[in-house]
């Protein structure tokens, strides 16, 4: 079954490879006034085939828009300006040191075609071992082959895909939060400490939510203490997890402290290109190495810049997207937030309804091994209440589409036994939001247009 949900994965960004190709090609590009990765006015720094250079830029380029102009640019040049402090380092370090060793192994490509490449590359790489990851949560949590081939579908076409596919952080994203997932499930004698805490590095180094993780290790854990009979096995339990769990907060700290050393400490200079200290100058953005100009979250008690970067370079807060000319993007995140709550609702309702007589000393236990699926719904249920509150609403698909399964196992409760799909039933309208989001988001996105 791994090799049929590979083959799946693959066939889906295949597809989305080929309609951005085309709708690039076909279409002109949009062009907004919004951050693009500064260029070098001087020559260019081909490699030895500039055609082939030229091929893979072109090619590749519907791919690289809006966000993913930030992490080409951090995978290029590290973190140079502070906006660039709103997207966490996992996905572009990677691409950068997978890029320069490609460079070593004289792949004959320019350095900038080389790192929007292995971006692209290394999602669909990445997307296909995600596929099979959900696959496999989804079998270990229902024990239904059918619901675990269903989720896996939803997800190779689900209506963020062009974000799976795109130089974004979504795909990196979502593999380490549904890996996380897995490694917590897993009985006492599959344990694997080095996994989980590789998991949950990734996902705290990955996405600024990726803290919201913290919870999975943290409920099962506890879960396992309760329902233990050993206390031998409750403390080394206790110890591998709390081991786990300290190396991957103390490895987003020494991310933390790499950010505070590089703006607020005034002994640190930084040499910059000539033309991303003139793109700085142009665009009014604070450079690295300028402690003496200062920033305000250096101050903090705990000065971590990631708030701060988001309110006042794109205006994140408290109801402040809740203006009437952001109305076409409410409605294109209302298909996801209206599924999300609506289901994440129902269930939370029906397991009071059902616990709340069972809730005493004697029952807790039997609760417990129950309802396994609890911690994941309400981990769905803070991001979507995070999504419709505070985030910028259009990015809530692709937010909730990478961060949680319980999207793809709500819709695949939909989808029937069989192939025959009936396009007036609830499993034909979510089939057509799925593949409609996927194409037409597909189309905009690779020409620089907004999209959710």
């Amino acid at each position: 079954m791994m090799g049929k949900v590979t083959k799946l994965a693959l066939t889906s960004r295949v597809i989305v490879l080929v309609v951005q190709l085309l709708a690039n090609f076909a279409t002109p590009d949009h062009k907004p006034d919004v951050f693009r990765m500064p260029q070098s006015e001087g020559p260019k720094k081909n490699g030895p085939f500039p055609w082939l250079d030229e091929l893979v830029l072109q090619s590749l380029s519907g791919l690289r828009h809006w966000d993913g102009e930030y992490f080409l640019h951090i995978a290029s040049n590290l973190y140079t300006y502070e906006n660039t402090l709103a997207f966490y380092p996992l996905y572009p370090v990677v691409v950068r040191h997978v890029a320069q060793a490609c460079q070593h192994l004289g792949i004959p490509l320019s350095r900038d075609a080389l790192i929007l490449l292995v971006a692209v590359a290394l999602n669909v790489l990445i997307f296909c071992k995600t596929a099979n990851v959900l696959y496999k949560l989804t079998q270990r949590m229902f024990n239904d082959h059918n619901k675990s081939w269903n989720a896996a579908l939803i997800f190779c076409f689900n209506p963020a895909s062009i974000f799976f596919s795109a130089a974004y952080s979504e795909t990196f994203f979502a593999f380490a939060s549904f890996s996380l997932m897995l490694e917590c499930m897993r009985s006492e004698k599959d344990f694997r400490t080095l996994r989980l805490g590789a998991a949950l590095t990734g996902c705290f180094v990955c996405r600024s939510n990726g803290l919201l993780t913290l919870g999975f290790p943290l409920y099962f854990l506890a879960r396992h203490i309760l329902l233990s009979t050993s206390s031998v096995q409750r403390c080394w339990q206790l110890f591998k997890m709390g081991l786990a769990m300290l190396v991957a907060l103390g490895i987003l700290h020494t991310y933390y402290f790499y950010i505070y050393r590089l703006y607020c400490l005034p002994d640190v200079k930084v040499q910059h290109a000539q033309h991303v200290v003139d793109y700085a100058k142009e665009r009014s953005y604070l450079i690295s190495g300028q402690a003496s100009v200062g920033s305000p979250w250096c101050g903090y008690t705990l000065p971590f810049p990631y708030t701060y970067v988001q309110s006042h370079y794109w205006d994140v807060g408290f109801l402040r997207y809740y203006k009437w000319k952001q109305l076409p993007n409410f409605l294109l995140a209302l298909p996801m937030l209206l599924f999300m709550h609506w289901h994440c609702y129902d269930y939370i309702r029906k397991l009071v309804a059902n616990t709340w007589s069972k809730i005493s000393p004697s029952e807790y236990q039997g609760i417990l091994k129950e309802h396994i699926s609890f911690p994941f719904v309400l981990h769905a249920a803070v991001l979507t209440l995070v999504c419709t509150l505070y985030v910028h609403i259009q990015v809530s698909t692709r937010l909730l589409a990478s961060a949680t399964p319980v999207f793809y196992w709500f819709a695949a409760d939909y989808m029937p036994n069989t192939f025959q799909l009936s396009f007036r039933s609830k499993a034909g309208a979510l089939f057509i939001w799925c593949l409609t989001y996927s194409l037409v988001g597909t189309v905009l996105f690779s020409n620089n247009y907004p999209w959710t």
